[in-house]
């Protein structure tokens, strides 16, 4: 059962992620919505619970605070991309990204990426080695976490140079998404 809810889970996945290519940032701005070429709905996390696949499952109260808001993370591996989204030697998909950068008011990534429902959960689901755009807004908060003295908030300027820097590091970019904004973006060491 829990390989079924696995499948189920990663499947929902693979629609997340992906926006097309042709998509402008201008366009994004406008919509306020992630394009995809496939369903936008967000798995719930199945792992703690059985999951009943009939439509009664979901609690009416859930669905209504449901926000949009999602967790993707994955390492940052420019010269991998041939390893993007394959099993490593013992069975696991690696989340590269393996382009990382901000352009304008866009987050752009590319690659394969962990999802989560929250900060603190383990992965439920992959999104597919795809390009991805997510806008930036003035709310974004930027973070360098590691080290002793906990997360620093970098300016957006400050984090585009540090994606430029580790764009080949193996260090992890964890990116809170609501909607097609990008809320927090950090790099983590």
């Amino acid at each position: 059962m829990k390989k079924i809810s696995l499948l189920l889970a990663i499947l929902f996945c693979f629609s997340l992620v992906g926006c097309r290519k042709d998509t402008a940032p201008a366009a994004l701005e406008s919509t306020n919505s992630v394009e995809t070429n496939q369903s936008t709905e967000i798995p719930e996390d199945t792992a703690s619970e059985d999951f009943a696949e009939t439509p009664d499952s979901v609690d009416n109260e859930e669905a209504e605070e449901d926000d949009g808001t999602y967790w993707l993370s994955g390492y940052l591996k420019s010269s991998e991309k041939d390893k993007s989204g394959e099993p490593d030697e013992y069975g696991v998909i690696q989340p590269i990204i393996y382009v990382a950068k901000i352009d304008g008011d866009s987050l752009i990534i590319e690659g394969t990426t962990n999802f989560r429902n929250e900060e603190s959960q383990d992965p439920v689901g992959m999104g597919p080695g795809d390009y991805a755009e997510f806008i930036i807004t003035d709310e974004t908060v930027f973070q360098m976490v590691g080290g002793e003295y906990g997360p620093e908030t970098v300016t957006k300027e400050e984090f585009a140079g540090y994606l430029e820097s580790c764009a080949d590091s193996g260090i992890l970019l964890d990116l809170k998404i609501t909607g097609a904004n990008v809320t927090i973006a950090k790099i983590r060491s």
